[in-house]
């Protein structure tokens, strides 16, 4: 990578997190339509850093990742209008079965961590078990799709735990704390959306995404340089 892409890849990175804190002031002041101006830019800056960090641009890895993105974005827009939940599930989804693919497609001739040690995946299970039965009660027609979005959430996540032994330790550290991240934020937003509804939630949400999806994309950067 180029001395002028360097730069304009740290640019990128400091202004997502611009980006990103204003985004929190306006849930905080609640300014739903002002957020028009600053979540759907939080994932193609993303995209934009990604692509300027990434030393290699033509292979199926760097595809996956800017799929995960590209679809997260869908992800955001979608849920920002009314009505229009379940394609933004559906789009968020899509971006998991990405980085799931990733996942798997990294170092893929090693054995990862939960390979070494199936009973890991044992604490995952049950927390994604747990939470979809404490929620069942508020989802009603949506116990179905929510389900299967809590299955494939749980799966990126045991993936991304995968990674260690398979990968530079810290490249797995980058993808296991961001996959965390993106459940935790996961989970609370559906607290949020179904269960009891609070701003301190919405800010809790927004700082776990924006921190999960960058630590994601560092991690594949970190990969393509180990």
């Amino acid at each position: 990578m180029t001395a002028a892409a360097q730069r304009m890849a740290r640019t990128t990175w400091y202004i997502y997190a611009i980006v990103a804190l204003l985004d929190l002031l306006f849930i905080c002041f609640h300014k739903a339509e002002e957020r028009w101006l600053t979540k759907p830019l939080l994932m193609p800056l993303l995209m934009i850093g990604f692509y300027l960090s990434s030393a290699q641009r033509n292979n199926g890895l760097f595809f996956l990742i800017f799929a995960a993105l590209f679809f997260s974005w869908g992800g955001d827009v979608l849920l920002q209008m009314e009505g229009m939940f379940i394609p933004g599930l559906v789009s968020f989804l899509l971006a998991h079965i990405f980085y799931i693919i990733y996942f798997v497609k990294t170092g893929k001739n090693k054995k990862g961590l939960v390979q070494q040690k199936p009973l890991l995946a044992i604490p995952v299970l049950l927390y994604i078990l747990l939470f979809l039965w404490l929620l069942f009660p508020y989802l009603d027609a949506l116990k179905i799709p929510v389900t299967v979005y809590g299955i494939t959430i749980g799966s990126m996540l045991l993936l991304a735990l995968n990674t260690k032994q398979k990968l530079h330790t810290k490249t797995a550290s980058l993808f296991i704390t961001g996959a965390l991240l993106f459940v935790l934020s996961d989970s609370v937003l559906a607290v949020n959306l179904f269960a009891y509804k609070h701003l301190a939630l919405s800010l809790v949400v927004m700082i776990t995404y924006a921190a999960a999806q960058y630590l994601i994309v560092k991690g594949a950067i970190a990969n393509q340089h180990s």
